[in-house]
């Protein structure tokens, strides 16, 4: 008797075979890169928890691709590292002249372990399906939820810990980075309830409760890139249905007018703070070296340093960063780093509107609205580091089409005309093996 039929016939096989060292492996790297996802809403340390996680996932990644009969790797996520690998090579050439200067090379490791998520969200999520990609998208959810609360409550008791400059954080490093993190949790609470899937009285809270935490963030844009991207979601699923249309943005509009209501109720620092913040320019956006005064600056720089002039270094001519990743991007590490960005942000685009073509499934469309609205984010800010960015970015560009197959609806009608032009016997044994569970 071989191994595989086990000593007992009764009992499961002895020893471990091929196909569930494969599936331990998977399953393994699978929850270690959505315990890292639960931990992003922990930023404080540099590198943090959040990283080593990330870094098991992937070498789990690779032991998991050595498992395969033959390696899938997807021409998108080559063609991502790539990018990320020239924007990694521009600000490294750009700094080289500045490494014995402190923090730079301490600079420089934090970047490449940001970026390096991107890599990493590509890498794991090419060997997804939809089901795999909903889970990723309920554990960010809860992960913002963490990081809402936490975020609401330091703003309400005014915690320094929990707060800067009196505006929410939670465990985050600053407001916007926070109100950032947290879009693409609102967009991911209106696919689930667009399609009824899970509780509606628990992803309405959810969504309450992530848009109470932007609102506390006081983040301008972050507030401004949410009500975008939550609304581009809906008009997109519902372009359909204008009635259906008008109904849900009304009740959006009442559910925000509430929590505006409360808010000012619970909290006198609220409608202090909103006045304060409720401007397109602050004192420190106006003046020549003011923000939107260095954008204008800059462009010289760039225009007469090819190389970039490296990190940490534009502190020296400025009192802060650029707060633009765009011009960021260009000034720092030169045309090679602007031109590998705008590479990297214009084919998300194109690849995101390709897999939505290619799979008709709403997750491609969800993904680059929170892409987007985070990016909204960084023009304004300096979100090089921001880890769910990059994050954002390896999931646009890992997403196989070949794992979700043809849209749901076009298979059914293909599938249900075949089976009607077939004998009855044949039907019966094309459902035998369609219900059949996969090898």
């Amino acid at each position: 008797m071989s191994i595989e039929t086990g000593i007992h016939g009764d009992r499961p096989p002895m020893g471990v075979s091929l196909a569930g060292l494969r599936f331990a492996v998977f399953s393994t790297r699978n929850m270690v890169f959505l315990l890292a996802v639960l931990a992003m809403n922990y930023t404080l340390m540099r590198p943090s928890p959040v990283d080593f996680l990330y870094i098991l996932s992937m070498l789990l990644t690779f032991f998991y691709m050595t498992l395969l009969p033959r390696q899938e790797i997807t021409r998108r996520a080559l063609a991502l590292i790539l990018l990320l690998g020239s924007w990694a090579v521009a600000f490294f050439l750009a700094s080289l002249p500045h490494l014995a200067e402190p923090f730079v090379t301490f600079e420089l490791l934090a970047k490449s372990f940001a970026i390096s998520i991107g890599m990493i969200g590509a890498f794991v999520s090419m060997s997804w399906n939809r089901r795999q990609f909903e889970t990723f998208m309920k554990v960010y959810i809860l992960s913002c939820v963490i990081a809402s609360i936490l975020g609401c409550i330091g703003f309400l008791l005014q915690s320094e810990l929990l707060t800067w400059d009196g505006r929410a954080k939670g465990f985050i490093d600053d407001p916007n980075m926070y109100g950032s993190f947290l879009i693409p949790a609102v967009v991911f609470c209106a696919y689930f309830l667009s399609r009824s899937q899970g509780s509606r009285v628990l992803l309405l809270g959810a969504m309450a409760i992530l848009l109470l935490g932007i609102l506390f963030s006081f983040s301008r844009i972050a507030v401004v890139a949410a009500i975008f991207a939550l609304f581009a979601y809906i008009f997109f699923h519902n372009r359909r249905h204008p009635r259906r249309l008008v109904l849900i943005v009304g009740g959006i509009v009442m559910i925000g007018a509430v929590l505006f209501a409360v808010a000012s109720l619970v909290s006198s620092e609220f409608t202090e703070k909103l006045l304060d913040r409720l401007t397109f320019a602050k004192s420190y956006d106006l003046g020549e070296e003011g923000r939107y005064g260095r954008y204008l600056l800059v462009l010289p720089m760039i225009m007469q340093d090819p190389i970039g002039v490296g990190v940490l270094q534009l502190e020296k001519v400025f009192p802060e960063p650029i707060h633009n990743i765009w011009l960021s991007s260009f000034v720092n590490y030169g045309w090679i780093g602007g031109t590998a960005w705008i590479a990297l942000a214009v084919g998300s685009l194109v690849v995101s509107l390709r897999n939505y073509r290619r799979t008709r499934s709403e997750i491609s469309i969800a993904l680059l609205i929170s892409l987007i609205a985070i990016v909204m984010c960084a023009t304004l800010h300096e979100g090089e580091h921001w880890r769910h960015m990059w994050l954002a970015f390896g999931l646009v560009w890992g997403l196989n089409v070949s794992r979700f197959g043809p849209g749901a609806k076009p298979a059914t009608a293909t599938a249900r005309h075949r089976s009607s032009s077939r004998p009855p016997a044949s039907r019966r044994g094309a459902l035998a093996y369609q219900n059949e569970p996969p090898r």
